[in-house]
């Protein structure tokens, strides 16, 4: 004996044969899907640029000079790292320089307590001499971290590990 299906009963069921029949295709087509690292997430972000202030030397001062970044690592250390790098080109037609020897390296970075320390290679001894020259690599080194950060309150240079004022003498 054969028993009745109501309309929507039947609807539905044939609604869901349908729905099974579709996603049995053959793989010679198009298929309805899309790769997971196609869809665009819900709270992806660009990176806003930041401004880095970082210090050179200007004939006799320790100028300040502002960059963009995009990156989202220490800003200390990344202003650190475009002061050692020196001026640009467009900087240097502005007569900008830096009394930091090339080649010196930052070695570490470390804050604790509002009192900032930077350590850098060997290399930044080879400065040549002269108080004015160390009081320039001091003071770039110095107001580029306090420029950059706002919980420091004193700074601390030192060259391996070894206190500036005992290493930078002129």
């Amino acid at each position: 004996m054969l028993k009745r299906i109501s309309i929507p009963a039947a609807a539905a069921l044939l609604l869901l044969v349908v729905t099974v029949l579709a996603g049995c295709g053959s793989g010679g087509g198009t298929s309805g899907t899309v790769p997971l690292n196609s869809i665009p997430e819900a709270h992806q972000t660009t990176p806003a640029q930041v401004t880095l202030n970082v210090f050179l030397v200007k004939g006799e001062t320790v100028s300040q000079v502002t960059r963009t970044t995009q990156t989202s690592t220490d800003l200390v250390q990344q202003a650190l790292a475009d002061m050692l790098a020196g001026p640009t080109e467009a900087e240097k037609t502005q007569g900008f320089s830096t009394a930091i020897p090339a080649g010196t390296r930052l070695l570490s970075y470390q804050l604790t307590n509002g009192k900032a320390t930077a350590d850098f290679s060997k290399e930044m001894l080879s400065f040549g001499g002269g108080s004015s020259r160390v009081q320039a690599i001091l003071g770039q080194v110095s107001n580029t971290i306090t420029a950059n950060d706002p919980a420091v309150k004193t700074v601390s240079v030192t060259v391996e590990g070894k206190p500036a004022d005992e290493v930078l003498q002129p």
